[in-house]
């Protein structure tokens, strides 16, 4: 069986990378496709409880996307796994890959991160760098 992570975070090239997944699943009916979204809630927060109604806020956001995501390939008859992850994007994913076994993980060259001026693609060369299993980066 081939398992496939999708890092998504509602960007173009996330959203490509998602239908290139669906499309590898639809040629192959034993493929399980698994999309994560990963939240970092940053800045100077000095009070616990403010961390985590924005960590909360922003899981609940993510869920929504994600369910518009499984609502989109319904038609598709091939069943997608989602899940809210929540740190350090790359870490994240190389680590829910590892422990889920994915066969491959795809991702965008660049996504909707606040700086992306500073760090171009600074996720996905973090997953090419320290995944345990081949990484499709799409431009």
């Amino acid at each position: 069986m081939e398992k496939i992570l999708v890092a998504y975070d509602g960007s173009t090239l996330s959203k490509k990378a998602l239908q290139e997944a669906m499309a590898k699943a639809r040629e192959r009916q034993d493929t399980e496709v698994h999309v994560v979204t990963v939240i970092n809630p940053t800045g100077p927060f000095t009070n616990v409880a403010v961390y985590k109604s924005i960590e909360e806020d922003l899981r609940k956001e993510s869920k929504v996307e994600l369910e518009k995501v499984e609502e989109e390939f319904r038609h598709v008859n091939h069943p997608i796994k989602t899940e809210v992850l929540a740190g350090n994007a790359g870490a994240e994913i190389c680590k829910y890959a590892r422990a889920q076994d994915m066969s491959l993980i795809m991702v965008g060259s660049r996504g909707l991160g606040n700086v992306k001026e500073l760090f171009l693609g600074s996720v996905s060369h973090n997953v090419v760098q320290h995944s345990h299993c081949p990484v499709l980066v799409l431009k």
